[in-house]
């Protein structure tokens, strides 16, 4: 693999100020940069766990007495623990209190650790003053700041170089919200974390965002993150990298009103009855394709924040919101696509509850295949490329697919031609997730869905030869001239097999 600065040219501009650029074609599925993390630590507003494995807390350190551990970590980061024993008038509850403090104050300790990664991560963009007393900005004061800077534990890094101040630990905070990504899984082992970390990677945060994005990122069980080539709606999207990471995207996603033709944020015209009104960003305008009629921005947000709290609050019943917003937004909508998602989440756990596979309602079955079908073909359309997303919604469309296909043989709605193609199919599906899925870490859940898939692969190929058999014997049958054999349940005797080892699959 080539280095950072073979793969990659830094650039600068008014708008994206520091970002890269790849400086050679690249390949598909080509690992373009490993990179460990500056700083990990927990997520904002995460529960008290262990500072050495995230794991739930149920001890404290015994060399600082103040670092909530778990029973198998004995010890957390040497600088971190110096510095809190040398804290002598730090309440022994601080940590515990203050949870938010720990990713903050690891920021501050690069200084101790090492200067020049400490003076790497100031160099990272922290929008400090797009968040100045911003709803955000209070938050970290009252939670952050204000903790610190009154238990005075930050006085020992004050050097005549560097003060710590409450501007100074905003900035940190906002360098933390702006440019870290998920850690999945456990970040010293093996075991998975019961909470979700954060880690800070300088070099991956200069990549520019994209909407239809052509990386692939993948974080392991020691935080290392590696990126990969591979090839929510425009409205509410926007708005959220606004207002949390403090820019407006340009993509070829974003300028497009109907969002690669998916119209994930258009809403139904209210003049016409054919017409969606899409959001052009540029003007801004929501527009009827059709009539052109124009929709005032006000509706638009009472109709979305009307139908985001009904489908949010709605546990029962989901058919019929999915319904109503299909009428009232329109069927791909993101908010009806998120309640179609919940809804195959609840029908795949009904399945999974049954006891007898068989007696599964064949309605259901088929609910969960069309849902399935319908959330892949626009997965595909946003991320075309190699994409964890698109990986584990064609092993959901896998599993719908062989499902339905196996009681529909049961009922004989199908023939054994047609079983034997959608087996063919949901197999090639399979394949193209465990190729996406590869990626991921084996500790991560979708490092687990790979091992299961590709376990899946092979008794889908069994499955899928027994069938192959079955036909060739049907074949044989029909070219017989004694028909008294099949009349006796021979000629059935291989569906009847098929039936009774492959029904009951799950």
């Amino acid at each position: 693999m080539a280095g950072f600065e073979e793969n990659f040219q830094l650039l600068h501009t008014e708008q994206l100020d520091r970002f890269v650029v790849a400086k050679r074609d690249l390949p598909r599925g080509e690992q373009i940069l490993l990179e460990e993390p500056l700083v990990t630590g927990p997520y904002w507003d995460a529960d008290v766990s262990c500072l050495s494995c995230l794991r739930d807390s149920c001890s404290t350190c015994s060399k600082c007495g103040k670092a909530p551990l778990c029973y198998d970590c004995s010890e957390h980061d040497t600088t971190e623990c110096d510095f809190f024993r040398e804290t002598t008038a730090l309440d022994k509850h601080f940590l515990y209190n203050h949870f938010n403090v720990i990713t903050p104050v690891r920021c501050l300790l690069l200084y101790r650790k090492n200067r020049d990664l400490f003076d790497e991560m100031m160099r990272m963009e922290s929008h400090v003053e797009e968040r100045r007393g911003s709803e955000i900005w209070q938050i970290h004061d009252k939670y952050v700041v204000t903790p610190l800077l009154e238990a005075g534990i930050l006085d020992s890094l004050n050097d005549g170089e560097l003060e710590v101040t409450g501007e100074l630990i905003q900035r940190i905070c906002g360098i933390l919200d702006v440019n870290t990504f998920e850690i999945r899984g456990d970040v010293d082992s093996s075991q998975s974390g019961s909470n979700l970390a954060r880690g800070l990677y300088p070099k991956t945060s200069l990549m520019v965002h994209n909407c239809v994005p052509n990386t692939l990122l993948s974080i392991d069980g020691v935080g290392n993150l590696r990126v990969f080539t591979s090839a929510p709606g425009t409205f509410e999207r926007q708005t959220h990298l606004r207002q949390g990471k403090y820019f407006t995207c340009y993509c070829r996603r974003c300028k497009d009103p109907t969002e690669l033709g998916t119209h994930l944020s258009s809403i139904k015209c209210t003049e016409c009855d054919e017409g969606l009104c899409s959001f052009y960003p540029s003007e801004p305008r929501w527009e009827c394709n059709k009539c052109r009629k124009l929709l005032k921005r006000e509706y638009v947000n009472e109709v979305m924040c009307a139908a985001r709290s009904e489908i949010m609050e709605c546990v029962r019943d989901l058919e019929r919101v999915i319904g109503k917003h299909s009428r009232t937004l329109n069927p791909h909508h993101s908010l009806v696509l998120e309640a179609k998602q919940t809804l195959v989440g609840e029908l795949k756990h009904s399945c999974l509850a049954t006891l007898d596979p068989g007696t599964v309602p064949k309605q259901v079955l088929r609910r969960k295949f069309e849902l399935c079908e319908e959330l892949l073909e626009v997965v595909r359309m946003l991320e075309p490329g190699i994409s964890r997303l698109t990986g584990i919604a064609m092993y959901e469309y896998h599993v719908a697919l062989v499902d339905l296909s196996r009681r529909n043989f049961d009922t004989t709605e199908i023939k054994s031609s047609e079983l034997l193609q959608n087996l063919i199919r949901a197999e090639n599906e399979l394949k193209q997730a465990i190729g996406m899925l590869l990626f991921e870490h084996p500790t991560t859940p979708e490092g687990q869905l790979t091992k299961r898939a590709m376990q899946e692969l092979k008794e889908l190929r069994e499955e899928i030869a027994e069938v192959r058999a079955m036909i060739e014997d049907e074949n044989l049958d029909r070219q017989s001239q004694y028909r008294n054999r099949r009349t006796n349940g021979n000629g059935n005797s291989n569906s009847s097999s098929y039936k009774k080892k492959f029904s009951k699959r799950r």
